[in-house]
């Protein structure tokens, strides 16, 4: 839902504890990101915030910001 270089908003239809170390993929933008150790920080409802263990560089983030956003 919402994507930065240290973290990321996600909707999920599971429970999630507080401080879960959570592992993110997206099989259909494989090239264009690699798959993320995250945890999770907050949470309300199914909405929940992660902090990614291991922060995208500005240009990984750039490459990933653009291919989003093309149609």
């Amino acid at each position: 839902e919402n994507l930065s270089q240290q973290g990321a908003r996600i909707a999920c239809p599971e429970l999630l504890a507080i401080d879960q170390a959570v592992r993110l993929s997206a099989p259909e933008a494989a090239q264009e990101l690699r798959e993320v150790r995250a945890k999770i920080r907050w949470r309300r409802e199914r909405a929940y915030g992660v902090v990614f263990d291991d922060t995208f560089t500005l240009g990984e983030f750039a490459r990933l910001a653009a291919k989003l956003q093309s149609p």
